[in-house]
């Protein structure tokens, strides 16, 4: 079998998008769908690496289950670049792909203003031309495409139990081992836009699980880079200090009708600093 689709769910109903993905589906694919909602909830990590162990594909596509196809040519753009077409028919020295993550053109209700407005930003600022110079950086699992025999060999680290960073130590194991990422533009959409009060406990959590991570870890997450250099100026017991005097108020804006994408930024660095 060439292709396995991996859709690990979690609270999403993933019928619309199982429904797009098999209006394109080639013969030698399949698409498997893991709930890892409660009562079956194993930890994000670990539910992805038992969807890959039962796939029978050569290449696996994992595909988060908030995501919406946006292109009637998706899969054979993948598989194109599976099939090294995309490189003038020779073998591709690449075995990772990730095709990128787009956005509602509008947000869909007030209270998801937050997360859209962050998500909008990101989008902007992560362009094809900059995740192709920092490949590392710029790995998700919302949308990619891995050999299997590449994946089983390196998974997703299991101790992750909690929201956030799966991607980020994936990603720096590929680059502990050189392995290219190629990022290439075949973005999905992405629904799952939490409401702003949510979207923050996610955060923190995030934020909880990176305080805990290796030094060497945190290189690849913007916040922790910056803490790094504030701690290294001697600023990030201040940073920590007003965090402590103005949370509630940036809380308030946060939860707010107009949230300040400025003050969310200084909130994450604020609350990092708090748990390191």
């Amino acid at each position: 079998m060439k292709l396995s689709i991996l859709i690990p769910t979690y609270n999403f109903d993933p019928r619309k998008l199982v429904q797009d993905l098999q209006a394109q589906l080639p013969e030698d694919a399949e698409i498997l769908v893991g709930d890892d909602s409660p009562p079956h909830n194993i930890g994000r990590a670990a539910r992805r690496n038992a969807l890959a162990r039962e796939a029978k594909g050569e290449w696996l596509l994992f595909i988060d289950a908030d995501a919406e196809v946006r292109s009637t040519s998706f899969l054979a753009d993948y598989l194109a670049y599976a099939d090294g077409k995309m490189f003038n028919n020779h073998s591709s020295v690449f075995s990772v792909f990730c095709g990128g993550t787009g956005n509602l053109p509008t947000c869909p209700r007030p209270e998801a203003k937050l997360r859209y407005d962050y998500e909008v930003q990101a989008e902007k600022r992560l362009t094809l031309a900059r995740r192709r110079a920092h490949p590392y950086d710029g790995f998700t699992t919302f949308n990619f495409m891995i050999r299997r025999d590449l994946f089983l060999d390196i998974l997703f680290d299991e101790r992750l139990k909690q929201y956030g960073h799966e991607d980020t130590l994936f990603g720096l194991e590929l680059k502990r081992r050189g392995i290219p990422v190629l990022h290439i533009d075949n973005k999905l959409t992405h629904l799952g836009l939490e409401d702003a009060k949510d979207y923050l406990q996610k955060i923190e959590t995030s934020l909880r699980t990176l305080s805990q991570m290796s030094q060497e870890q945190k290189q690849n997450v913007r916040v922790s880079r910056l803490a790094e250099k504030l701690n290294h100026w001697h600023l990030l017991p201040l940073t920590s200090y007003i965090f402590r005097l103005t949370s509630s108020l940036i809380k308030a804006n946060l939860l707010g009708k107009h949230p300040s994408q400025l003050l969310f930024a200084f909130y994450k660095l604020g609350y990092y600093a708090e748990k390191t």
